[in-house]
Protein backbone atom coordinates (compact mmCIF):
# COMPACT_ATOMS: atom_id res chain seq x y z
CA UNK A 1 0.00 0.00 0.00
CA UNK A 2 2.50 2.52 -1.35
CA UNK A 3 5.46 3.71 1.24
CA UNK A 4 5.72 4.79 4.41
CA UNK A 5 8.09 6.94 6.21
CA UNK A 6 8.86 8.67 9.48
CA UNK A 7 10.28 11.26 10.55
CA UNK A 8 13.87 11.47 10.45
CA UNK A 9 16.44 11.41 6.89
CA UNK A 10 14.20 12.49 3.66
CA UNK A 11 13.04 9.59 1.99
CA UNK A 12 14.48 8.58 -1.24
CA UNK A 13 11.75 9.35 -3.66
CA UNK A 14 11.04 7.12 -7.14
CA UNK A 15 10.94 9.18 -9.94
CA UNK A 16 7.96 8.79 -11.40
CA UNK A 17 8.81 10.31 -14.61
CA UNK A 18 9.99 13.51 -15.77
CA UNK A 19 9.13 16.60 -14.26
CA UNK A 20 5.81 18.71 -15.89
CA UNK A 21 6.39 22.31 -15.78
CA UNK A 22 3.61 25.07 -15.46
CA UNK A 23 1.27 24.63 -17.88
CA UNK A 24 0.14 22.24 -20.46
CA UNK A 25 -2.62 19.71 -19.44
CA UNK A 26 -4.18 19.81 -16.08
CA UNK A 27 -4.15 17.04 -13.59
CA UNK A 28 -7.09 15.32 -13.91
CA UNK A 29 -9.78 15.09 -11.70
CA UNK A 30 -12.50 12.02 -11.21
CA UNK A 31 -15.54 12.77 -13.63
CA UNK A 32 -17.68 13.99 -10.77
CA UNK A 33 -15.34 16.38 -10.14
CA UNK A 34 -14.91 18.01 -13.72
CA UNK A 35 -17.70 20.77 -13.61
CA UNK A 36 -16.89 21.70 -10.60
CA UNK A 37 -13.38 22.84 -11.07
CA UNK A 38 -12.84 25.32 -13.35
CA UNK A 39 -11.55 23.61 -16.86
CA UNK A 40 -12.08 20.35 -15.03
CA UNK A 41 -8.62 19.77 -13.93
CA UNK A 42 -6.10 21.04 -11.67
CA UNK A 43 -3.74 23.89 -13.12
CA UNK A 44 -0.16 22.36 -12.95
CA UNK A 45 2.23 24.58 -10.47
CA UNK A 46 -0.99 25.47 -7.85
CA UNK A 47 -2.39 25.41 -4.54
CA UNK A 48 -5.60 23.93 -4.28
CA UNK A 49 -7.01 24.42 -0.54
CA UNK A 50 -9.67 21.51 0.57
CA UNK A 51 -11.52 22.26 3.88
CA UNK A 52 -15.20 21.59 5.29
CA UNK A 53 -16.82 18.37 6.92
CA UNK A 54 -15.74 15.38 5.12
CA UNK A 55 -12.67 17.49 3.72
CA UNK A 56 -10.66 14.27 4.12
CA UNK A 57 -12.94 12.31 1.77
CA UNK A 58 -12.42 15.11 -0.79
CA UNK A 59 -8.68 15.35 -0.43
CA UNK A 60 -8.90 11.12 -1.40
CA UNK A 61 -11.32 11.88 -4.66
CA UNK A 62 -8.58 14.35 -5.85
CA UNK A 63 -5.57 11.63 -5.12
CA UNK A 64 -8.12 9.14 -6.84
CA UNK A 65 -8.67 11.45 -9.93
CA UNK A 66 -4.94 11.95 -10.75
CA UNK A 67 -3.84 8.09 -9.92
CA UNK A 68 -6.95 6.95 -11.93
CA UNK A 69 -4.83 8.14 -15.07
CA UNK A 70 -1.61 7.20 -14.07
CA UNK A 71 0.15 9.41 -12.32
CA UNK A 72 1.93 9.81 -8.81
CA UNK A 73 0.78 10.76 -5.85
CA UNK A 74 1.67 11.27 -2.30
CA UNK A 75 0.26 12.50 1.15
CA UNK A 76 2.18 14.19 3.91
CA UNK A 77 1.32 14.12 7.57
CA UNK A 78 -2.15 12.48 7.45
CA UNK A 79 -1.47 9.33 9.00
CA UNK A 80 -5.86 8.72 9.09
CA UNK A 81 -5.05 8.64 5.19
CA UNK A 82 -8.27 5.83 4.55
CA UNK A 83 -5.93 3.69 1.46
CA UNK A 84 -9.06 1.26 1.15
CA UNK A 85 -11.62 4.19 0.83
CA UNK A 86 -9.32 6.04 -1.40
CA UNK A 87 -8.42 2.38 -3.64
CA UNK A 88 -12.14 2.33 -3.50
CA UNK A 89 -12.18 5.28 -5.24
CA UNK A 90 -10.10 4.36 -7.81
CA UNK A 91 -6.77 4.81 -6.51
CA UNK A 92 -3.68 2.65 -7.14
CA UNK A 93 -2.17 2.13 -3.81
CA UNK A 94 1.22 1.22 -6.09
CA UNK A 95 1.38 4.80 -7.14
CA UNK A 96 1.21 6.31 -3.72
CA UNK A 97 3.63 7.08 -1.32
CA UNK A 98 2.28 7.99 2.15
CA UNK A 99 4.23 9.77 5.02
CA UNK A 100 2.52 9.48 8.00
CA UNK A 101 4.74 11.43 10.93
CA UNK A 102 7.27 13.92 8.80
CA UNK A 103 8.35 15.70 11.76
CA UNK A 104 9.89 19.03 11.65
CA UNK A 105 11.19 18.80 8.64
CA UNK A 106 7.62 18.22 6.85
CA UNK A 107 8.59 20.96 4.54
CA UNK A 108 12.01 19.39 3.13
CA UNK A 109 9.67 15.95 2.49
CA UNK A 110 7.34 18.32 0.58
CA UNK A 111 10.13 19.63 -1.67
CA UNK A 112 11.48 16.22 -2.67
CA UNK A 113 8.08 15.00 -3.45
CA UNK A 114 7.27 17.81 -5.52
CA UNK A 115 9.77 16.97 -8.07
CA UNK A 116 8.52 13.20 -8.68
CA UNK A 117 4.54 13.62 -8.27
CA UNK A 118 1.48 15.53 -9.93
CA UNK A 119 0.36 15.80 -6.38
CA UNK A 120 1.29 16.07 -2.82
CA UNK A 121 -1.47 16.00 0.08
CA UNK A 122 -0.26 18.26 2.78
CA UNK A 123 -1.49 18.70 6.52
CA UNK A 124 1.06 20.47 7.73
CA UNK A 125 1.93 20.00 11.96
CA UNK A 126 1.83 23.97 12.08
CA UNK A 127 1.46 27.16 10.67
CA UNK A 128 3.67 27.53 7.83
CA UNK A 129 6.40 30.32 7.70
CA UNK A 130 5.83 32.75 4.52
CA UNK A 131 9.46 31.36 3.36
CA UNK A 132 8.37 27.99 3.78
CA UNK A 133 4.97 28.89 1.49
CA UNK A 134 7.15 30.64 -1.09
CA UNK A 135 9.54 27.90 -1.64
CA UNK A 136 7.36 25.50 -1.94
CA UNK A 137 5.07 27.16 -3.53
CA UNK A 138 7.73 27.80 -6.57
CA UNK A 139 9.34 23.99 -6.57
CA UNK A 140 5.64 23.64 -7.70
CA UNK A 141 5.49 25.88 -10.29
CA UNK A 142 8.88 24.79 -11.74
CA UNK A 143 7.91 20.74 -11.51
CA UNK A 144 4.06 21.13 -12.19
CA UNK A 145 3.11 19.40 -9.38
CA UNK A 146 -0.17 20.54 -7.54
CA UNK A 147 0.08 20.95 -3.76
CA UNK A 148 -3.43 20.31 -1.62
CA UNK A 149 -3.66 21.84 1.72
CA UNK A 150 -5.76 20.47 3.83
CA UNK A 151 -6.50 20.94 7.92
CA UNK A 152 -5.73 24.03 9.70
CA UNK A 153 -3.16 25.61 7.27
CA UNK A 154 -5.62 26.18 4.65
CA UNK A 155 -6.10 29.47 5.97
CA UNK A 156 -2.70 30.20 6.67
CA UNK A 157 -1.53 29.48 3.36
CA UNK A 158 -0.86 32.33 0.88
CA UNK A 159 -1.40 31.70 -2.51
CA UNK A 160 -3.79 29.56 -2.58
CA UNK A 161 -5.55 29.76 -6.14
CA UNK A 162 -8.50 27.52 -6.11
CA UNK A 163 -10.28 26.11 -2.23
CA UNK A 164 -12.56 23.70 -2.48
CA UNK A 165 -15.24 23.32 0.23
CA UNK A 166 -17.69 20.99 1.22
CA UNK A 167 -20.73 22.51 2.84
CA UNK A 168 -23.10 20.60 3.09
CA UNK A 169 -23.35 16.57 3.87
CA UNK A 170 -25.93 13.96 4.51
CA UNK A 171 -25.16 10.44 5.19
CA UNK A 172 -27.94 8.13 3.55
CA UNK A 173 -28.84 4.20 4.72
CA UNK A 174 -30.13 5.16 8.09
CA UNK A 175 -33.80 4.84 9.40
CA UNK A 176 -35.39 6.00 12.66
CA UNK A 177 -32.42 5.01 14.88
CA UNK A 178 -30.95 1.80 12.84
CA UNK A 179 -30.20 1.38 9.32
CA UNK A 180 -26.23 1.03 7.96
CA UNK A 181 -24.39 4.09 6.76
CA UNK A 182 -24.67 3.78 2.48
CA UNK A 183 -23.32 6.89 1.20
CA UNK A 184 -22.55 10.59 1.86
CA UNK A 185 -24.15 13.21 0.37
CA UNK A 186 -22.26 16.15 -0.29
CA UNK A 187 -22.19 19.76 -1.67
CA UNK A 188 -18.92 20.80 -2.80
CA UNK A 189 -18.41 24.77 -3.42
CA UNK A 190 -15.43 25.77 -5.91
CA UNK A 191 -13.55 29.41 -4.98
CA UNK A 192 -11.08 31.44 -6.36
CA UNK A 193 -9.93 31.87 -9.93
CA UNK A 194 -12.13 31.51 -12.41
CA UNK A 195 -15.06 29.87 -10.58
CA UNK A 196 -17.13 32.86 -10.87
CA UNK A 197 -20.08 33.10 -8.70
CA UNK A 198 -22.10 30.06 -7.53
CA UNK A 199 -19.33 27.22 -8.57
CA UNK A 200 -20.69 24.14 -6.58
CA UNK A 201 -22.01 20.44 -7.62
CA UNK A 202 -23.31 17.47 -5.54
CA UNK A 203 -21.74 14.49 -5.38
CA UNK A 204 -21.50 11.24 -3.59
CA UNK A 205 -18.54 11.21 -1.66
CA UNK A 206 -18.89 8.02 -1.45
CA UNK A 207 -21.67 6.93 -2.99
CA UNK A 208 -23.09 2.92 -1.97
CA UNK A 209 -19.78 1.34 -4.14
CA UNK A 210 -17.57 3.39 -2.73
CA UNK A 211 -17.10 5.48 -6.06
CA UNK A 212 -17.64 9.08 -6.45
CA UNK A 213 -20.38 10.26 -8.70
CA UNK A 214 -23.06 13.00 -8.99
CA UNK A 215 -25.42 13.13 -7.07
CA UNK A 216 -29.26 14.93 -7.07
CA UNK A 217 -29.48 17.95 -4.79
CA UNK A 218 -31.22 16.69 -1.94
CA UNK A 219 -35.07 17.45 -1.12
CA UNK A 220 -36.20 19.80 1.75
CA UNK A 221 -37.00 17.87 4.65
CA UNK A 222 -40.69 18.99 5.38
CA UNK A 223 -41.59 19.01 8.98
CA UNK A 224 -44.65 17.40 9.39
CA UNK A 225 -48.20 19.76 9.72
CA UNK A 226 -50.38 20.12 12.25
CA UNK A 227 -53.92 20.09 12.56
CA UNK A 228 -55.79 21.20 15.89
CA UNK A 229 -58.57 18.64 16.72
CA UNK A 230 -61.89 20.08 18.31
Amino acid sequence: MGQTAAAGPVPAVPMAGPSAPTGGEPVPVLPALRPVVPGGGLRRGSVVGVDGPGAGSLALALVAGVSAHGGWCAAVGLPEFGVRAAVGMGTDPGRLLLVDEPGARWADVVAALAEAVELVLICPPERPSAAIVRRLGALARKHGCVLSVTGPAVGAWEGVGLRLRITESEWSGLGDGHGHLRGRRARVVAEGRGTGAGRHGWLWLPGPDGRVSTAEEPRPHRRPTLEVVA
